[in-house]
């Protein structure tokens, strides 16, 4: 005996106990034979066949399904690449920061093995220590950096940086930097870098390796006295030393800058960064640095820059404002980021201090 009835969609699917098959255009379901034939010795089932729109309902249910599972993976994808970007330290140096995070060409003293260790060769100092804070709502971030001059060829530098986050998150890098002044306009630096990664499920160590070329030409002719200065970096050549989900993001930034005296007590800086990001891919990408530097008698310096980012979740755009002050051997820089909402850099400030001797 067959009957035939309809059902509403969920009726087809809440039931659990009553086996489905599908057959062409068409939902039957079998039903469980009653008692009555079954004492009659009929083991054949009766059927209850309802007739639906399968095809249609059954290509909207794949295509909802197909788009949760898209979003899933996406967001599963987001959170493993905003995991690998978490182990990069970002530079601590104030005075860099002020000028829109202009690295390649900024004196910074001893942050230079930050930046660019090359650069440091052609400070005027024969050694500087210097010591920053980096905050940012409940990111603490701590470094000390130093160089010292052998002679007029031969640098060395040193650096660690601690790098505290929320609910325990913490990086720490230490790093040891050497540069040399190859005749009177080129120097070469590199720098080596130990990292270490601690989460609640995970501690990962890396080991990292910055190669740096910086360049210095007098320009006599324009202004009372002016520099010319030029920078390149490849960085975080290196990686993870065990198996781990997180990834260095390899770098290449070029940059120039200008350095003019317009009397003896007024000097300004313009400069200009570009760089690219292309490892791991999910971070490739373009950013620019564009800053300038006010000096007054060597004592006050007022900053500004604008930072461009293409990718957002990882090297936003924002505009930075800074200021300097130096009272002899002592050097207080401080800048601060204009970031827009829900950005990683979002009330971003950061204090330099240091010592020349």
């Amino acid at each position: 005996m067959k009957t035939s009835a309809k059902f509403a969609w969920t009726d087809v699917f809440i039931s659990d106990r009553i086996p489905t098959r599908i057959f062409g255009d068409s939902f039957t379901v079998i039903a469980p034979p009653t008692i009555a034939e079954r004492s009659e010795g009929n083991c054949a089932p009766p059927y209850i066949t309802c007739i639906f729109f399968a095809p249609i309902r059954l290509f909207t249910i794949f295509v909802i399904m197909k788009r949760l599972v898209t979003l899933i993976a996406a967001l599963a994808v987001f959170q493993t690449y905003a995991q690998r970007i978490e182990a990069t330290l970002p530079s601590p140096d104030a005075k860099a920061i002020g000028m829109g995070g202009l690295m390649m060409t900024t004196l910074s003293g001893s942050h230079a093995i930050y930046n660019n260790s090359a650069m440091a060769v052609f400070s005027r100092m024969p050694s500087q220590i210097s010591s920053s804070y980096y905050g940012q709502e409940d990111i603490d971030y701590y470094a000390v950096s130093g160089f010292c001059r052998f002679d007029n060829v031969n640098l060395a530098q040193i650096g660690w940086r601690q790098y505290l986050r929320e609910h325990g998150n913490n990086d720490m890098a230490v790093d040891l930097g050497y540069s040399r002044r190859m005749g009177d306009n080129w120097a070469l630096g590199i720098v080596a870098r130990y990292m270490h990664l601690k989460r609640p499920e995970i501690s990962a160590d890396a080991l990292a390796v910055d190669l740096s070329a910086a360049y210095q030409l007098p320009l006599e002719n324009v202004g009372s006295y002016s520099t010319l200065r030029a920078g390149a970096k490849l960085g975080n050549l290196g990686g993870y030393v065990h198996d781990t989900d997180y990834t260095l993001p390899m770098d290449f930034t070029v940059g120039a800058a200008l350095d003019t005296y317009l009397t003896d007590a007024h000097e300004i800086t313009v400069g200009t960064d570009l760089g690219y990001y292309f490892s791991p891919s999910s971070v490739r990408g373009f950013q620019m640095s564009v800053g300038a530097e006010y000096n007054l008698m060597q004592l006050v310096q007022l900053r500004t820059g604008y930072h461009y980012g293409e990718r957002r979740d990882y090297y936003p755009s924002y505009w930075t404002v800074g200021a300097g002050l130096r009272i002899l051997h002592l050097r207080l820089d401080f800048a601060y980021l204009f970031a827009k909402k829900h950005t990683l850099l979002r009330n971003t400030y950061s204090i330099s201090f240091g010592l020349d001797f």
